[in-house]
């Protein structure tokens, strides 16, 4: 029985480290340009050893997709209980992008589109019922907190800026040889985020933003 268990425990942890080492991958490479040869390779395990856990590179994807979007709402948890108020929510969440947007290269999320669509299917699901609704949630909160403007229109808003984190990683728009992907997303976000608040809500976001500043 113990055997067993153990046998368990270490097809979980070999399981684990194949898509550790996956994700770094393919966010430093993109998805397309690594091969179930170099995983094996970076992790010194054969191949084989790979296959014996997953069917093929789609299901690592997939894989590691799951995770991803169960860290996403863990961390936008995290923002919720230990943020004061939306404002304050919004400027952490930019250093959290900060740290996620510099490791993952352009091309991640347009490989996953062209080469993996179930696994893309399954990010689309994650936008509509999780992204959209949170985007939605705090922008309602902030409209109650009086940092934003009670006039804006929360369903338009949220759609959009639902669609510019996706817009961000868009090599046709904005080359990655002139842009980066962390300078891109978080101008997105800082301009959409003056562009709702009300005179109150502008004097406490840039208070914040100093204080982001001087602490670092």
């Amino acid at each position: 029985m113990y055997s067993k268990f153990l046998m368990i425990i270490q097809a979980m942890e070999i399981k684990e480290r194949i898509i550790a080492k996956a994700r770094e991958q393919f966010f430093r490479y993109g998805v397309k340009s690594v091969t179930m040869d170099d995983i094996a390779s970076e992790l010194g395990i054969s191949k084989k050893t790979i296959y014996q856990h997953y069917e093929d590179k789609d299901a690592i994807v997939n894989q590691l997709m799951l995770g991803e979007m169960a860290n996403d709402k863990c961390e936008w948890e995290a923002l919720n209980q230990n943020s004061k108020n939306v404002i304050e929510k919004t400027v952490k969440s930019m250093d959290i992008f900060k740290q996620v947007f510099s490791e993952i290269n352009p091309s991640t999320f347009f490989d996953i589109k062209k080469y993996h669509p179930k696994t893309w299917e399954l990010f689309q699901e994650h936008k509509q019922n999780f992204i959209l609704g949170a985007i939605k949630q705090d922008l309602i909160e902030g409209i109650e907190q009086g940092f934003f403007r009670p006039e804006i229109k929360v369903d338009i808003l949220a759609k959009m800026r639902m669609e510019q984190i996706e817009l961000g990683f868009d090599p046709q728009i904005y080359p990655p040889n002139k842009f980066t992907v962390v300078e891109v997303e978080l101008t997105l976000l800082d301009h959409f985020i003056r562009g709702v608040l009300t005179e109150k809500g502008l004097e406490v976001y840039q208070a914040y933003q100093q204080l982001a500043a001087d602490n670092k």
